[in-house]
């Protein structure tokens, strides 16, 4: 019998608070999720659904209203702030617009968080910095500031700022949003490949959770699809599951012509 892999990320009974609010009228009720090692999940919602605040949750930037939240096999209420510290730390945040600082060049917005966190000294940085924006694309970016490079590379610099940290979860939010079906296969690509452990970053797949407002792009892409409707996350499963279901909210979800990303 196959053993079960690891819980990386679970919300049992989890509201999800409006993002940054923490407390009120959650947006998702009753958040049964559970994200276990190499999986790889897209989550599909119309804007305002609450996909944001439900990653920023996962990620433990925010606590949920009420339930459980496990990261990595353990109670995050039974965490000392050091150690929850320690896990968040494993755990990636793409934000949608990358949330770069305006005053620093990309390399020092990699820079910071290695600074910070791990005391490394500059020419380990350096090193750290070099690989991840070699692997991605950006070397030539490197002494730019954010206002001097185009904004579809935002995110993918605020993905390059999440993997200098060497996560084992990455949650991101609409990558694909609002860039051009060149940028939207590169991340197709890029974030198999992590998945896979197949890139020159790591031989250890990294887990992946992706929020979107469009399914399609991801139907062969991700390996488990979940969708937000009335305030609720609904498990779908695996890509025959995804074909299959007609329910008319994840019909929309893959409906050419649909505004909300990428197509």
């Amino acid at each position: 019998m196959e053993s079960a892999r690891q819980s990386m990320i679970e919300l049992s009974q989890a509201d999800i608070p409006r993002l940054y609010w923490g407390t009120g009228s959650p947006v998702i009720e009753g958040v049964q999720w559970r994200i276990e090692a190499g999986d790889f999940w897209a989550v599909g919602a119309m804007p305002g659904s609450g996909k944001t605040g439900l990653l920023y949750t996962a990620a433990g930037l925010q606590r949920p209203i009420k339930g459980k939240q496990l990261m990595f096999g353990k109670d995050v209420r039974e965490m000392s702030e050091e150690e929850l510290v320690e896990k968040r730390l494993k755990i990636g945040m793409v934000f949608d617009s990358g949330r770069l600082f305006a005053e620093m060049t990309i390399a020092e917005n990699l820079a910071l968080p290695l600074a910070y966190h791990f005391h490394l000294a500059s020419e380990k940085r350096t090193e750290a910095i070099n690989k991840v924006l070699a692997a991605i694309g950006l070397s030539d970016l490197a002494n730019e500031k954010p206002s001097q490079i185009t904004r579809n590379l935002h995110q993918r610099a605020g993905l390059a700022r999440a993997l200098v940290l060497n996560p084992d979860v990455l949650l991101i939010d609409n990558p694909l949003l609002s860039v051009d079906p060149r940028q939207a296969r590169w991340w197709l690509d890029f974030l198999c490949q992590l998945n896979k452990g197949t890139t020159k970053l790591r031989s250890e797949p990294i887990t992946i959770a992706v929020a979107t407002d469009d399914l399609r792009p991801w139907r062969d892409t991700a390996q488990q699809f979940a969708f937000i409707q009335e305030k609720k996350l609904r498990i779908v499963g695996g890509r025959e599951n995804l074909r299959q279901n007609a329910d008319p909210a994840v019909r929309e979800l893959l409906t050419p012509g649909f505004e909300g990303g990428y197509g």
